[in-house]
């Protein structure tokens, strides 16, 4: 099988933050202009007034609720807007009783490259709400979605560059979208990329050797001109989340990058599947493309 060529020069021309005003969304904001100042993108900043939250029970006290919250949001927005410097923004206010279908739709509408999102999923069905719209946005979005858990801290000022990249593959489709995005990123940042497969337990126990044929299959992946980013392959066993998030940390990741399949989302979301996982705990950016 031929290496592949990398496509070097991906750029992220526009770039949608989806915010809350939660702390995640807050570190999130930071990452989105970061990254919109290391792209030269335009950046708009959504906010979402969920109207499936509210209980009211009169219409007129609902309008009149509904005001103040427009009100404050785009006052917030503004602020929030004329605190940057050196890029484009742009603020929206939208509300509906779909979150996250308002925000696919923006993102579709705006003909966005990429959307970022605070989140602060955990794992199992007990989880607030920003969590669930993320990961629904993730399995809808026309682009690729990052994700700001609750464990990432703050980005340095300026415009952001990835050192340290972890690429995770299952070999599905999914995953090679994925695969691209990793290695246009590493190679424009001169950044080290890892490339990463996990083994289920149970399966390695089925044959002997049984790391030999998936790094064959990784070093597969490495592009023939991906020389300045030091692709190095790894194996790992166990379940998929703990296993990437243990590669990541001992390795110093600053992204992770993932396929993830729109199909198969939500089961994975209601067995603690890897994404939702992957969302709650990482201690730095998750960038998951469908």
């Amino acid at each position: 099988m031929p290496i592949p060529e990398a496509r070097i020069g991906i750029s992220f021309e526009r770039i949608m933050l989806a915010t809350d005003f939660s702390p995640a969304a807050t570190v999130a904001l930071e990452y989105a202009v970061g990254l919109s100042r290391r792209f030269s993108s335009t950046l708009e900043i959504v906010n979402v007034i969920d109207l499936s939250a509210t209980t009211l029970a009169f219409d007129v006290v609902l309008q009149t609720t509904l005001q103040s919250m427009r009100y404050t949001d785009e006052e917030v927005l503004g602020d929030l807007a004329r605190g940057i410097r050196g890029i484009k923004v742009r603020t929206k206010v939208m509300e509906g009783f779909q979150p996250s279908a308002l925000l696919v739709g923006e993102a579709t509408h705006s003909d966005s490259d990429l959307i970022v999102a605070g989140t602060s999923s955990k794992h199992g069905l007990d989880r607030i709400t920003l969590g669930s719209i993320a990961e629904e946005i993730i399995r809808k979005a026309p682009c690729p979605v990052l994700t700001i858990g609750a464990h990432v801290g703050k980005p340095a000022d300026g415009p952001i560059s990835f050192r340290r990249i972890v690429y995770a593959t299952d070999f599905s489709p999914e995953a090679a979208k994925a695969h691209d995005i990793a290695f246009s990123l590493a190679e424009g940042d001169g950044a080290e990329i890892f490339l990463c497969h996990v083994i289920k337990d149970k399966d390695a126990s089925k044959q002997e050797d049984s790391d030999t044929k998936p790094l064959d299959s990784l070093r597969a992946l490495i592009p023939g001109n991906a020389r300045m980013c030091r692709p190095e392959c790894d194996v790992e066993h166990g379940k998929a989340a703990e296993a990437i998030l243990g590669l990541a940390a001992r390795v110093q990741a600053d992204l992770i990058v993932l396929g993830a399949r729109k199909s198969s989302f939500w089961l994975t979301f209601v067995k603690q599947g890897l994404t939702p996982s992957l969302l709650a705990e990482a201690r730095c950016p998750v960038l998951t493309v469908c």
